[in-house]
């Protein structure tokens, strides 16, 4: 059934329209049937739910007899209970005084009054519960305070003069590992947002505080530790107050504008349902075949019932103009609510972006040290190999005495000074002859060493090659893996 239909059959001719005067009908009667929509409060798990209640009316009134026929359909008793205190409260209600054509008509207009206020008593209540609900959630919004944070140029001045300062240092420092937070991505499951941040960049940041980077010899000085660890607590307590909007809040608004357009349009249904309820009572008087004797006292009931209908259809649009109101702000306040989100999403990249170009400098300085420290051990490692040889040939046994003990005078191994090169008289009194040289001893000696010494060489280039060679097979097959 449409929302309105309507129809009678007064100027209709006598041989169309069907009399049955046993059963009271004179076939001259109009037919109204309509469709009105109200809004009904239930309350599940303690919390308050609002859902459409929808009624269904026929109606019919015989304009000679004054009999009249009523129909309603609906999902409960409410309006069941409603017609039985209206019966038993107002007199016009009372079958003694329906003598009349004119009392019965007056009758079944208040009955149709009865279903038109239905329709128009619980939205005010509702309208005020949702604004409720909406001003809880957007007065958060508005009123959240979030202090101005720097800027993304002076973030990055700051990472470049961290890496700067970083690739400046020379001096080996101790740096305490890492927290095991940064490198572990379940460490944070199940806890929040914050304290996740804090558990893991707490400790980096200490750490920063207590190493400062040593300033660079150009104009570009590093950024105090002290700077940077205020900017991070600061975006923190920022992130504590963002963290009190969730995508929950969005999705309740987004509810409750689906509630508030499911409304206005009950509304605007009713609204229009009203209107062609008054227009097909307005002119029933002034037909041909309405009943003279009756027409002055019908009027002013007609007067009457459509000053009253008029009222409930200012009331709805009244209502209907609240809620578009309240559908503009939650939009507003649904555009706002995405932003912060959008912004706390923002925060939480440049809280770790900043952690990340921490870790980075850090990462860097021990690559320095690391490759310091790699050189060195090249260097030891030449220097090795060429005393390596010399030494091994230059070193001897002594031979053990007969006895079985051991001569102290004499060592069991001789070292390069004491292989009979170079002979040292321990009895003379002058430099000149303290120290006899063995030409021959020596060249000797460089025959061996020197062919030994290059042969070393020439293994360990050979070895570090090999070595080198498959580590950058196996870094080129890894990467053709990953692609």
């Amino acid at each position: 059934m449409t929302g309105f239909d309507g129809f009678d059959t007064l100027d209709s001719p006598k041989s169309e329209i069907l009399e049955i005067p046993k059963l009271g009908r004179s076939g001259r009667e109009h037919i109204v049937q309509y469709l009105l929509g109200s809004v009904e409060k239930s309350t599940e798990r303690g919390e308050v739910i609002w859902s459409i209640r929808r009624m269904a009316v026929h109606h019919k009134f015989d304009f000679v007899t004054g009999k009249s026929f009523w129909l309603s359909i609906t999902a409960n008793s409410v309006m069941q209970d409603r017609l039985k205190e209206a019966i038993a409260e107002d007199p016009k209600f009372n079958p003694d005084r329906a003598t009349g054509l004119s009392s019965s008509f007056a009758a079944t207009l208040m009955t149709n009054l009865a279903y038109v206020e239905w329709c128009d008593e619980s939205w005010r209540e509702c309208i005020n519960d949702l604004e409720k609900r909406i001003r809880v959630v957007l007065e958060k919004a508005e009123t959240a305070s979030v202090d101005h944070q720097p800027d993304l140029h002076a973030s990055a001045m700051r990472f470049l003069t961290v890496r700067t300062a970083t690739a400046a240092l020379g001096a080996p420092e101790k740096h305490s590992p890492p927290s095991p937070a940064v490198f572990n991505p379940c460490h944070g499951i199940g806890k929040p947002l914050v304290t996740y941040l804090h558990s893991a960049l707490g400790k980096s940041l200490q750490q920063t505080n207590v190493t400062p980077l040593l300033p660079l010899a150009s104009k570009t000085a590093a950024v105090p530790a002290t700077e940077t660890g205020d900017n991070f607590e600061k975006g923190l307590s920022n992130l504590k107050v963002l963290e009190t909007f969730s995508v929950e809040s969005l999705q309740h608004l987004h509810y409750l504008g689906g509630q508030l357009e499911k409304f206005r349009l009950v509304m605007l249904l009713n609204y229009q349902t009203l209107r062609d309820i008054s227009e097909h009572y307005q002119d029933l008087t002034i037909r041909e075949h309405f009943p003279s004797e009756h027409r002055e006292e019908c009027d002013r009931s007609l007067s009457s019932f459509a000053r009253r209908v008029e009222r409930v259809r200012r009331n709805l649009e009244i209502r209907v103009t609240q809620i578009e109101s309240l559908r503009a702000w939650l939009q507003d306040g649904k555009t706002l609510l995405e932003g912060i989100l959008q912004y706390r999403s923002v925060q939480v990249s440049h809280i770790f972006t900043e952690s990340s170009h921490s870790q980075s400098a850090k990462i860097e300085h021990i690559a320095y040290k690391t490759e310091q420290e790699m050189i060195s051990m090249h260097i030891i490692t030449c220097v090795t190999l060429a005393f390596l040889p010399g030494t091994f040939v230059a070193v001897s046994s002594s031979p053990i005495p007969q006895s079985g003990h051991a001569n102290r005078d004499l060592p069991f191994s001789q070292a390069f000074f004491q292989s009979g090169l170079i002979d040292v008289n321990q009895a003379a009194t002058d430099v000149q002859g303290a120290v006899s040289f063995h030409p021959g001893a020596f060249n000797l000696f460089v025959a061996i060493c020197f062919p030994l010494m290059s042969l070393t060489f020439i293994l360990w280039v050979v070895l570090f090659k090999l070595l080198a060679r498959r580590a950058r097979k196996r870094v080129m097959e890894d990467n053709i893996q990953i692609v």
